[in-house]
């Protein structure tokens, strides 16, 4: 295939798929990623007491059911957890993790 000028029409297909990253279409695909990585990584005792929230740059916000359970996370299992994340070939690209409290 010859290569494509400056001055030629983009394929619409290339055109389409920016116009789906600039206007963010492949999140919710993204968020349910990070919801099924969520739950093979944390197990299912964990995976009952935290809800993820969002995902948006990298950043995966969970809800965790109390303070003393986000604390733990923060402070003893959250760096263990983001690497298996990140190692799970099927999640998204995880670069941090967010835990707050549900309300």
């Amino acid at each position: 295939m010859a290569q494509r000028r400056d001055r030629d029409p983009a394929p619409l297909a290339e055109v389409l798929a920016r116009l789906m990253q600039r206007r963010g279409y492949a999140r919710p695909l993204s968020l349910e990623q990070a919801r099924a990585a969520w739950a093979r990584v944390a197990g299912s005792d964990l995976s009952e007491r935290c809800r993820v929230a969002q995902f948006r740059d990298g950043i995966l916000t969970m809800e965790v059911s109390s303070a003393a359970l986000r604390y733990e996370l923060e402070a003893f299992r959250g760096a263990a957890l983001l690497s298996r994340l990140q190692a799970d070939a099927e999640a998204p690209p995880v670069q941090r993790l967010v835990f707050k409290v549900s309300s």
